[in-house]
């Protein structure tokens, strides 16, 4: 047997070629590694830091629901009337707070006809269903369709006087709906409307600017609302003949609903009639709605924007708390309510409701 080849020894050169191979490789291990916790970190910094922008826009928003509760409130303490002169009505310049913004716009809710009305306290209000037909006629529209909207809010099944199955002659367009059944509840917002019989986008968009879904009863406010529902007002009233009530309050407020009833074209009503509209009617408004913008401009330069609409009751401090008390709370309350010092009668303004919005929504 022959005896083994002893093994050649590596080569200085060689030797110095592997260490080096080795060290890039390691290099390249730890540029691949560093490379992939610096990306990492990068996003984890930026998610922070949107979620930090977020929380900010957020207590924006909140912080412009402070500042419409607070004008509302200042205005309530002015006057018992609302009207285009008040405080509420200006427009209010952006508050701005470094990079961040807030915007706030109100709008008067009692200046437009509240759908809610046709059905309240489990009954049918008849003089809000003709007022809301008569708008209805006003804008081209067809009256059906407020028989439509009261059957899908009152608690029966059937339709209103013609009688018959509600999910028979209302199906709704709704593809979402498991069966045709209506709700039977009080609506959340105008788009709601769609689902009703007669009501397509280009009847929403007509009915848009002059409807409102308040969650409780609304007077009109005949202080701001417009010519076309103060002529559904009367049967047979057009809005240019309204038009005089808006030059007559542009120079004089109304105080009292009596003061409606001096101007000519109110002169034909009897009492009867001025009895079963005052009811519908009011010199000041119970509910507005806040459209809070809150921006931020980003180190990128890139502007972030959040929006929130926001419901403001306005309510009488007595009517709050006889309210209370209906459920359980102390009725005795309301006999001590008194004007305050400026012989003012109080006002109850809260938050009734905040709605956040991706995008500037209609208004």
């Amino acid at each position: 047997m022959m005896p083994s080849k002893p093994s050649t020894p590596m080569k200085p050169d060689s030797q110095r070629g592997v260490a080096l191979l080795t060290i890039l490789l390691l290099v390249v291990s730890i540029t691949v590694v560093a490379g992939a916790m610096l990306a990492s970190q990068k996003i984890a910094i930026r998610r922070s830091g949107l979620l930090f922008d977020q929380n900010q826009l957020s207590q924006d928003i909140n912080a412009g629901q402070q500042l419409a509760v607070t004008m509302i409130r200042a205005d309530a303490k002015l006057n018992d009337t609302d009207s285009q002169q008040d405080i509420w009505a200006k427009p209010v310049p952006p508050y701005m707070f470094g990079t961040h913004g807030i915007g706030i716009e109100l709008r008067d809710e009692a200046s437009r006809f509240n759908i809610n009305n046709l059905y309240h306290n489990g009954a049918v209000d008849t003089d809000a269903l003709d007022i809301f037909q008569r708008l209805l006629t006003q804008l081209n529209l067809a009256p059906e369709i407020a028989v439509a909207v009261l059957d899908y809010q009152d608690a029966d099944s059937e339709v209103y006087k013609d009688g018959g199955d509600e999910s028979t002659v209302y199906a709704q367009q709704s593809t979402n709906s498991a069966d045709n059944s209506l709700p039977n509840q009080a609506l959340v917002n105008i788009d709601q409307l769609q689902n009703m019989k007669g009501v397509d986008a280009e009847v929403l968009a007509a009915l848009r600017p002059y409807i409102t879904t308040v969650p409780y009863y609304l007077p009109i406010n005949i202080n701001t609302a417009s010519p076309v529902l103060l002529a559904a007002l009367l049967e047979g009233a057009s809005s240019q003949q309204m038009q005089m009530v808006v030059e007559f309050r542009e120079k004089q407020v109304f105080e009292s609903i009596d003061g409606l009833w001096q101007l000519p074209i109110f002169a034909s009503l009897n009492q009867e009639q001025k009895k079963s509209i005052t009811p519908l009617l009011a010199v000041d408004s119970q509910a507005f709605t806040a459209l809070i913008t809150a921006s931020d401009s980003a180190d990128d330069g890139q502007e972030r924007q959040r929006y929130a609409t926001i419901i403001i009751s306005k309510t009488a401090a007595d009517a709050t708390e006889n309210s209370s008390g209906n459920n359980g709370g102390n009725n005795g309350n309301s006999a001590n309510n008194t004007k305050n010092a400026d012989n003012k009668k109080p006002k109850n303004v809260k938050v009734v409701s905040q709605r956040l919005w991706a995008f500037r929504p209609v208004f």
